[in-house]
């Protein structure tokens, strides 16, 4: 920390004279800068403060930068995933602790960087490869990039939760079969990782739609050791390593 500055940013673009480079990561993994990283950081709304749990899907939850959202720096420091709360951080901590996967990058270089062994990546408009829940969602824009964490394909739309973006952690996008439509005008995702251990939407699934639904919803369902869901009609599936824990009607399974 330079002398005399504090980790607590104003919502309002800073001098160049202000601007500081700490160590490594961010979203912005790889460096920490209160630099604004996206366009939300100039939006006025107030976030919660650092560490509150904005929104959760499958055992994740997205966590508020707090007064930092926006820009490369971590309110809460280095974590076993990465910088706490950047937007890179989230998508590592899924990735690692549903399929052990784990690589290195700013947000705008993951899809570069992924392990093709395990990982498979798909530019957006691949009509032959649909996003699936699970999979990591990737911007390219900007110094940084973005990245979130895709939770629901279907209906004409992508939902996502997310880190360091103001607002609820979760977020809808457009989507028309082919191509995920854009964020804050200008940002069009480029692409997405899917782990290859992670089976949804990759075709080939066998199960029943109608086994999934309780009480009109659609819920994660255990069956022979995996989760099954179904999104717009399709089913999903999300491996689990050590099979999966059936939980009460109405409410998600979970892998162990």
């Amino acid at each position: 920390m330079v002398p005399g500055m504090t980790s607590t940013l104003s919502r309002k673009l800073l001098p160049a004279s202000f601007l500081f480079l700490i160590a490594q990561a961010g979203c912005g993994a790889e460096l920490e800068s209160t630099e604004p990283v996206n366009p939300s950081f100039f939006e006025e709304t107030s976030m919660p403060s650092c560490g509150t749990v904005l929104a959760s899907w499958n055992g994740t939850s997205a966590y508020s930068n707090g007064s930092n959202t926006g820009t490369g720096y971590s309110c809460a420091g280095v974590g076993t995933y990465g910088y706490q709360y950047q937007c890179v951080e989230l998508v590592m901590r899924h990735f690692t602790q549903k399929w052990g996967l784990r690589w290195w990058g700013n947000a705008k270089d993951l899809l570069v960087n992924a392990p093709r062994d395990k990982v498979d990546v798909y530019s957006n408009g691949d009509s032959a490869h649909p996003p699936s829940p699970g999979d990591m969602l990737v911007w390219t824009n900007g110094t940084y990039g973005h990245v979130a964490l895709i939770t629901a394909v279907g209906g004409g739309s992508v939902t996502i939760i997310e880190q360091n973006v103001t607002g609820s952690g979760s977020a809808t996008l457009s989507y028309n079969g082919a191509s995920i439509g854009s964020r804050w005008t200008s940002w069009v995702p480029a692409g997405w990782a899917h782990a290859k251990a992670n089976g949804g939407g990759s075709g080939g699934i066998s199960w029943d739609c109608n086994k999934s639904a309780y009480n009109g919803n659609q819920y994660w369902t255990c069956s022979g050791g995996n989760l099954y869901k179904c999104v717009g009609g399709v089913p999903q599936q999300q491996k689990c390593a050590a099979g999966c824990n059936v939980r009460p009607v109405g409410t998600d399974d979970t892998c162990k």
